[in-house]
């Protein structure tokens, strides 16, 4: 049995790009450059704009040429990185930043 909605059909939302959404609008930039996470053992703190660099950084790791200590991935060949983490990305960062 098929059921229709008594609503309207929402709007069209437009494709766009997560990484654009999450660290690149426009509003961002007025943003004060709040804490983002906290190491709770060590009391070290990361910025939301220390975290974007560090994925900016991760980013040109994985897509420099190999020639220059990058791993030379490639959109237009298909290539494609996931990253799964349990608590948050910070684990992750400091990997792509020891390959530059």
């Amino acid at each position: 049995m098929y059921h229709k909605s008594l609503f309207p059909d929402p709007p069209k939302v437009p494709e766009s790009n997560i990484h654009h959404l999450l660290f690149n609008r426009p509003d961002q930039q007025e943003w004060p450059d709040y804490t983002l996470f906290v190491n709770a053992a060590t009391a070290q703190r990361l910025s939301f704009r220390e975290f974007v660099e560090r994925v900016r950084d991760g980013a040109t790791a994985l897509s420099a040429d190999v020639a220059q200590g990058g791993l030379g991935l490639r959109q237009e060949n298909g290539e494609l990185v996931a990253i799964l983490s349990e608590n948050c990305l910070v684990r992750c960062i400091p990997i792509f930043q020891s390959s530059l």
